[in-house]
C-alpha cells in the first residue's frame, strides 16, 4: 500500500514536491525565491500568564496554505510512523496532537495524585530549531532520508530567520519529530528511576510516589534550591536544547500541584482562580456586554474581547467535563443530567449562556439558525451561486474569487451541541422558538438589535412547531404557507417554500438529478431517522451535504433556492425597519 511518507521519498526534486503538496511549482519556487522576505510574516505579541510577552509570526496567506498542506502531509507520515495507541504509558508528546485525543488534560493525567511533581522548561523551544537542524533531519533520520533538495525545500518552507516561527501551521509537528528521540529517552530514565514522565512542548514533567525523589532526575542543592539531575541534563543539552532554570520546580502532595497550568492533585482540574475569573467575565458580559480581564502584572481591569472569554470557557469545558464523559469519552450532553436527575454543572450553564449571549443576543450581524449542519452547508453553496439575487445577505470580491457574507450561521459545533439544548433537528427548534423569551431574559445588556432567523423545514414533523405559534403567539393562520413570522423579540420563522403544496425539506430544493446522485454505489437517504441504523446501501445527509453539494456545487442548479433566500431577506428587512423592543 503507497503511503504519504512513500511518496516522499520517492520525490527527487522541489517541483516533484510541489506536485505532491498538490501546488504550482511556480507557485512554491516564487514563495521561496523571489517573495520579499519581509512580506512572508507579520509579527505580533500576545500576553502570557507570566505577563510578558511572547512573539508571534503569522505566514502571510501565500506561504500559509502552502505550510498548511506541508503540515497535514507531515501529520500523515507522523501517524504512519508512530501508530495511534491505547497504552497510555507510551504517550509522551501530548501537544499538538488533537487528533490522537492527547491534550494538556492528558498530560497532566498522568501526574494525578503524585507525591512528587518535578517541572522543567526548555529554554527558546522553538528557536532551537534552526535552518539547519530541520534540514538535517529530513536528511539523515533513517525514517525520511530525502533528497537533499526535498529536504532543503521542506527547510525553507518551515522555516524563518533561521528558525521554527512560532505561529507557523508546520511548526509543531516538526518539533514533535524532531524531540520524540529525547522523549524516549527522558522516558527510560524515569522508568529506571519509578517515575512518570511526559511532555508538553516545551513543558516538562517528572512525577513519582517514591519516598525519595531520584537524584539523577532533579535534586535539591544547599539553598534549597531544586534544580535537574546531571543524568536528565546531560540527555537534554546532548540532544540540542538548555533548560529554564527560572522555571524548574519541585512541587509537594501536601500543597497545590500544576503542570502546565493544570491542578494535579487529586483529580485534573483548571486553579479555582482561573474559574473565579471565568465567572466574573461572563457576568460581566451578560451584564454590560463587556469583557474585563484582571492584568497578571498591574492587577489593572481591562477590556478584552469577547473570544477571549470564549477561548477560557473551551478550556474549563475541555478540563472539567472528563468528570461527565461516556464510554467512547465524550462529554455528557444536558439530557443525561436530566435523566440521571443530576443537577448541570456550573461550567455548562455558563458556556451556554455566553454562546446564546453571543449568537442570539448580542450577534453584531444577523443569525441564520437552521436545523442542523448539513443545511448550513447547503445555504453557504447556495448564496455562493445565487448571491446577486439577494445582495443585502451576500457580496462578491471585486475579483470574484470569494463571496462575503452579510450574516452568521449557528454554529452547530460538537460543544454547543453538548451545552445547549439546540442539538440539532425539529424538536430541539421547536423548544428554542418557544422559550426564547425567556432564555433571553437572563440578559441585561443592551442588545445590538440583530434579528434572529430560524429556517425550518415545511413539514409534518413540524406541525407542533405552527401549533405553537398559534397557541403561544396568537398567530391565526401558523400553517407555513407564509415568507416568514416574526415570533418575539429579535427571532423570526422562515419556513422552507412548499413545492405544489407539498411536504418540503430544505433538500427538496434540489433537483431530482442532484438527490439521485450516487456514492461509492449508494443512494442517498433523504428520509434517514436518527434513532435507524443506515441501509447499506444508503448514504445519509451529511455525506450529500459534503460529498455532493460541497464537492460539486459548481455545477449544481441553486435556482429553487432563490425564494427561500428572498424569504431571508425580506425577515431581515421587517427587523430593520419595525425594530422590535428589546
Amino acid at each position: 500500500m503507497t503511503t504519504k511518507l512513500s511518496e516522499l521519498k520517492k520525490t527527487n526534486s522541489r517541483s516533484e514536491l510541489a506536485k505532491l503538496l498538490g501546488i504550482e511549482p511556480k507557485h512554491l519556487s516564487y514563495t521561496l525565491y523571489i517573495m520579499p522576505l519581509a512580506k512572508r510574516y507579520r509579527e505580533f505579541t500576545v500576553p502570557k500568564r507570566s505577563g510578558d510577552k511572547r512573539v508571534i509570526f503569522a505566514p502571510n496567506p501565500r506561504l500559509k496554505a502552502i505550510q498548511s498542506r506541508t503540515s497535514v502531509m507531515l501529520y500523515k507520515c507522523y501517524n504512519e510512523l508512530y501508530p495511534k495507541t491505547n497504552n497510555k504509558s507510551l504517550n509522551l508528546s501530548h501537544a499538538f496532537q488533537k487528533q490522537r485525543g492527547l491534550s494538556i488534560a492528558s498530560n497532566g493525567q498522568k501526574h494525578r495524585n503524585k507525591r512528587y511533581v518535578f517541572n522543567l522548561d526548555f529554554e527558546d523551544f522553538f528557536g532551537s530549531f534552526n535552518f539547519g537542524r530541520v534540514r538535517g533531519f529530513f536528511l539523515s533520520n533513517r525514517d525520511f532520508s530525502l533528497n537533499e533538495e526535498v529536504a532543503t525545500s521542506l527547510a525553507q518552507i518551515c522555516c524563518y530567520d533561521n528558525k521554527l516561527p512560532q505561529g507557523a501551521p508546520t511548526s509543531p509537528i516538526i518539533t514533535e519529530f524532531i524531540t520524540r528521540i529525547l522523549d524516549i529517552r527522558l522516558s527510560k530514565i524515569a522508568k529506571a528511576h519509578g517515575c512518570s514522565y511526559s511532555r508538553y512542548a516545551d513543558d516538562l514533567t517528572f512525577s513519582t510516589n517514591k519516598r525519595t525523589f531520584p537524584s539523577q532526575i532533579a535534586q535539591c542543592d544547599p539553598s534549597g534550591t531544586w534544580r535537574v539531575g546531571s543524568e536528565v541534563l546531560n540527555k537534554i543539552n546532548n540532544s540540542g536544547f538548555s533548560v529554564n532554570s527560572s522555571k524548574t520546580r519541585m512541587q509537594f502532595a501536601d500543597r497545590r500541584q500544576e503542570t502546565t497550568g493544570l491542578v494535579v492533585n487529586k483529580k485534573v482540574n483548571v486553579p479555582k482562580e482561573y474559574s473565579k475569573q471565568i465567572r466574573y467575565m461572563t457576568h460581566a458580559l451578560l451584564q454590560t456586554g463587556k469583557c474585563h480581564v484582571q492584568a497578571p502584572v498591574t492587577k489593572e481591569m481591562q477590556d478584552v474581547s469577547p473570544n477571549v472569554l470564549a477561548g477560557k470557557l473551551a478550556h474549563e469545558f475541555h478540563i472539567k467535563s472528563k468528570e461527565y464523559v461516556d464510554s467512547n469519552g465524550k462529554p455528557w450532553p444536558l439530557s443525561r443530567f436530566k435523566d440521571k436527575k443530576i443537577s448541570v454543572p456550573a461550567f455548562y450553564r455558563r458556556y451556554s449562556d455566553f454562546l446564546y449571549f453571543r449568537s442570539f443576543f448580542f450577534n453584531t450581524k444577523p443569525t441564520i439558525l437552521c436545523e442542523g449542519k448539513t443545511d448550513n452547508i447547503y445555504l453557504k453553496y447556495a448564496l455562493k451561486s445565487k448571491y446577486a439575487c439577494v445582495p443585502s445577505l451576500a457580496v462578491t470580491s471585486p475579483t470574484k474569487k470569494k463571496v462575503e457574507l452579510h450574516f452568521y450561521f449557528y454554529n452547530y459545533s460538537n460543544t454547543a451541541c453538548t451545552v445547549t439544548t439546540l442539538t440539532g433537528g425539529a424538536q430541539p427548534l421547536k423548544s428554542f422558538i418557544e422559550n426564547y423569551e425567556k432564555e433571553m431574559k437572563k440578559f441585561k445588556a443592551a442588545s445590538v438589535s440583530q434579528p434572529v432567523i430560524a429556517v425550518v423545514d415545511n413539514d409534518a414533523a413540524n406541525n407542533g412547531l405552527w401549533k405553537m405559534l398559534e397557541e403561544k403567539f396568537n398567530y391565526e393562520d401558523a400553517d407555513g404557507t407564509r415568507e416568514f413570522y416574526y415570533v418575539v423579540k429579535n427571532l423570526y420563522i422562515v419556513p422552507i417554500p412548499k413545492i405544489d403544496g407539498n411536504d418540503t425539506f430544505i433538500e427538496h430544493l434540489f433537483d431530482q438529478e442532484t438527490r439521485d446522485t450516487p456514492l461509492g454505489g449508494k443512494t442517498f437517504d433523504l428520509y434517514q431517522k436518527k434513532t435507524k441504523k443506515m441501509d447499506a446501501d444508503k448514504y445519509g445527509k451529511m455525506a450529500f451535504a459534503t460529498k455532493v453539494i460541497q464537492k460539486k456545487h459548481k455545477s449544481i442548479n441553486f435556482d429553487h433556492f432563490v425564494p427561500l433566500l428572498e424569504n431571508i431577506e425580506k425577515a431581515i428587512a421587517h427587523h430593520r425597519t419595525n425594530l422590535p423592543s428589546a
